[in-house]
């Protein structure tokens, strides 16, 4: 049965119909006339989430925090309120067009992300904020450094799909799913990293078959975070109102990105992550200020996530 591609057009209608109709003293225009840099910002977050394996608060997290001065846990809150909206739709954009994602791989990351948010929310509310903001940093740029290992070789094998599928598998994806959470309750995304460098680097998936399967899993995972974040009180002024301004952006920019991703070949995909990922880390060595005790931590945990993705490199068990 061939997928029905207009009903994806469909999407961003239905949306901008909700947002018009939430109840208010008035229509919510007045948000994007107030917070236009949010956005803005969104407008090129929605589409880089959509076309990559980051998601959209891997864009406004460091724009929020570094260039809009916005406290990170604003930040964060917002990161999985928007990703709720903007990946949601890139979400059932995947399913219309009937793009293939590894469900066995989303099952076993997402038991492993939901009940770890609340252990990053707590944890990032002990930290200080230069620290988060570090951490946002190491998780990327050890990132950008395995898809660097990964993509020297072009030869290397790569599956279409998760190549085994038993205990040890489910189990990795479980564990990998547990950090992702934690990271993502901290900083309002990271589990899409976490887990894209596993399919990519140890299963040998080629990353354009990847991408779908990540934006699934952090989906899920940030309805899961945005509905705790309702429940708790935090979704107030102003997270509440940068969420109207970009909600009309992100229902267009997300779904255009999945469609335009799978339209790129796969190297265009990498190098465009190696790039904004190198531009993130550029910015954090110039915009925060670091003691010697947090970037001795930022050294130790960027030498330890680059260990584990060059072990998952090295790696010949899927072959």
């Amino acid at each position: 049965m061939r997928p029905n591609r207009n009903l994806v057009f469909l999407i961003p209608v239905l949306v901008w119909l909700g947002w018009y109709l939430l109840p208010d003293d008035a229509p919510p225009f007045w948000a994007i006339a107030k917070h236009w840099r949010i956005t803005l910002t969104m407008a090129f977050g929605s589409f880089i989430a959509g076309a990559t394996s980051e998601a959209g608060g891997a864009v406004a997290f460091p724009v929020f925090t570094k260039l809009l001065a916005i406290p990170p846990l604003h930040a964060k809150l917002f990161s999985l309120a928007t990703q709720s909206i903007g990946m949601g739709s890139a979400f059932l954009t995947i399913l219309l067009l009937r793009i293939r994602v590894e469900w066995r791989a989303v099952l076993w990351v997402v038991i492993g992300s939901i009940p770890m948010l609340p252990v990053g929310f707590a944890l990032a509310n002990q930290l200080p904020t230069s620290a988060v903001r570090i951490v946002f940093t190491v998780v990327q740029g050890s990132f950008a450094l395995a898809l660097w290992w990964h993509n020297r070789d072009p030869e290397r094998d790569r599956n279409d799909g998760l190549p085994r599928f038993a205990g040890l598998e489910k189990a990795t994806l479980l564990g990998f799913g547990m950090i992702g959470g934690l990271i993502s309750g901290l900083l309002g995304s990271g589990l899409e990293i976490i887990v894209f460098s596993l399919l990519v680097l140890w299963f040998r998936m080629c990353e354009k078959a990847a991408t779908p399967t990540v934006i699934v899993m952090m989906v899920l995972t940030s309805w899961s975070g945005f509905a705790m974040i309702l429940g708790s009180g935090q979704f107030v002024a102003p997270v509440s109102e940068y969420w109207l301004a970009a909600i009309p952006v992100v229902v267009v920019g997300a779904p255009l990105g999945v469609y335009v991703c799978s339209r790129m070949s796969r190297m265009l995909v990498v190098k465009t992550l190696i790039a904004l990922i190198l531009l993130e880390l550029v910015s954090s060595l110039v915009l925060i200020r670091l003691t010697p005790e947090i970037a001795a931590v930022a050294a130790l945990l960027f030498l330890g996530f680059s260990c584990v993705y060059y072990g998952m490199y090295r790696s010949r068990r899927y072959v």
